[in-house]
């Protein structure tokens, strides 16, 4: 007899939770980037390659490239890349990317050398000329 009372609001409950469901909906993802931009890796928006700026565009990069090895608590070499201030503070030159320790060990052909190190994957050619162009503008905390 119980069994009998259980099914209608067993049904009941499954039409609820199906139309629940059924109704939501989510944003859609934005598409990638249109030509002239480059997803710097991080932020989801897209970014001039001519005058990249370091919030959007340079913070992300370093991020989710090179932070996990160079942070606070485990500063690699002296590097971290965290903040604005950390990024700069060694042998770095706003304006010569070819004198700045991290562009060299960003563009370095040699795999020993190169960071991120293996088996990470080297910095995609866009976010290498988006570092180089931040570099050539001044470094502009921006």
């Amino acid at each position: 007899m119980r069994t009998m009372k259980l099914w209608p609001r067993l049904f009941f409950s499954g039409m609820v939770l199906s139309a629940a469901l059924s109704s939501c909906k989510h944003e859609p993802m934005p598409g990638p980037a249109g030509p002239g931009t480059i997803d710097s890796g991080g932020v989801n928006q897209p970014v001039d390659t001519a005058n990249p700026g370091f919030r959007n565009a340079i913070l992300p990069i370093f991020i989710a490239n090179c932070s996990g090895c160079h942070n606070d608590n485990l500063a690699n070499d002296g590097y971290n890349f965290t903040t604005y201030e950390k990024i700069k503070a060694k042998k770095f030159f706003p304006g010569n990317p070819d004198d700045t320790r991290l562009y060299e060990s960003i563009t370095e052909d040699e795999e020993a050398d190169r960071m991120p190190q293996a088996p990470n994957p080297r910095l995609a050619s866009g976010q290498i000329l988006l570092i180089r162009n931040w570099i050539l503008q001044g470094a502009q905390n921006n």
